[in-house]
């Protein structure tokens, strides 16, 4: 009896959770985005620029929502180790995801700014929206990246099934690699975007 409990508990705090809160993530950013193109501009304006760029919203939402569900994994792996009476001294934060939320909303800047008076500004974040979508991009793989680095570092899964496949992966050399491939990638798209 006591297994079927905490297999039921597993699932629920360590599947259903994430998954749900990682859904719902994805539907407030990608509301969010909706929500300001049509206050800056008009509902034809938002789907206009939805179907512009979709690619590139779509990674940005799915990423955050990842972010958001690996974070709720954290939080609840840790929750129900106390349920289960098994005590650890592990703090997970989400600055991660908020800044990777921030960087990735940032282009949407140049949608709003005019209403509140800075055009110039404007300008300015419209002429770098796909560098401030790429930093976007960047933010929300490292932070993928170091989230699985905190659950590999702390032992945060269990010792069975697809989460100990997954966490073979050296997280550490990749998140230095991934750090490294950002840094190049967004020197590069700073070149490009300059030159035009």
């Amino acid at each position: 009896m006591k297994k079927v409990i905490e297999s039921r508990l597993k699932k629920k705090y360590l599947v259903q959770k994430p998954i749900f809160f990682g859904l719902i993530g994805s539907l407030i950013l990608l509301s969010l985005y909706f929500l300001v193109l049509i206050l800056a501009n008009s509902p034809q304006h938002a789907i206009q620029e939805f179907a512009r760029m979709w690619y590139w919203i779509l990674f940005l939402v799915i990423g955050f929502g990842i972010q958001i569900g690996l974070y709720t994994y954290i939080r609840s792996y840790i929750k129900l180790k106390s349920i289960l009476g098994i005590k650890g001294n592990i703090a997970a934060t989400g600055s991660v995801s908020t800044a990777s939320m921030l960087a990735c909303c940032a282009h949407h800047l140049s949608d709003i700014l005019p209403i509140i008076g800075l055009s110039a500004a404007a300008i300015f974040f419209n002429k770098y929206q796909i560098l401030f979508i790429i930093i976007g991009l960047l933010s929300n793989i490292m932070g993928i990246v170091y989230m699985l680095r905190i659950i590999q570092k702390h032992n945060l899964y269990e010792e069975d099934g697809l989460t100990k496949k997954l966490m073979t992966a050296n997280f550490q050399t990749i998140f230095y690699y991934t750090l490294s491939l950002s840094v190049i990638i967004f020197i590069i798209a700073l070149l490009i975007i300059r030159r035009n």
